[in-house]
């Protein structure tokens, strides 16, 4: 896959919409500089459920991915979006769900570390808040449910 079709996938996630667009490509680019490019094949699992204290995040740029939890809800997620950033806000770092390749395809790996020091020395102190918002917010969004779900614990 060609690098400007990368850029304009990593543009179309839902997460980088969120952003305020002076931010968008300046993201693009913090994202391109610490991830690899990796082909993925049908059943392959990205992330695994249970797995704690990891680092990865994927972008998925083309294929499609099941996003299963132990309560049996299953979520099918079509290319591009960025998931991994649950496990940002859970005790342990602990994964919440595995994600299964259906369709297969290309995706960007990355470490959620490497990311943050890239962000941070890519955007000023006042565009850190609308970044964070907007990874909370993804995280929210895609596990309705997950906070309440941790404050019973």
């Amino acid at each position: 896959m060609e690098l400007s079709t990368i850029r304009e996938r990593i543009l179309a996630t839902p997460l980088v919409k969120k952003l305020p667009e002076p931010m968008h490509q300046r993201f693009a680019q913090a994202l391109l500089w610490i991830s690899d490019t990796k082909e993925v094949l049908r059943t392959q699992h990205l992330i695994e459920q249970g797995e704690k204290h990891s680092d990865q995040g994927v972008l998925v740029l083309e294929g499609m991915v099941r996003v299963k939890t132990e309560d049996g809800v299953s979520k099918t997620i079509e290319a591009p979006d960025i998931l991994g950033e649950i496990q940002l806000f859970t005790p342990g770092r602990a994964r919440t769900a595995t994600v299964e390749v259906v369709v297969g395809g290309q995706i960007l790996a990355f470490a959620w570390t490497a990311l943050a020091q890239e962000c941070q020395r890519t955007f000023n102190e006042a565009e850190m808040k609308p970044l964070r918002d907007a990874i909370y917010s993804s995280a929210w969004t895609r596990e309705k449910g997950l906070f309440e779900k941790l404050a019973k614990k």
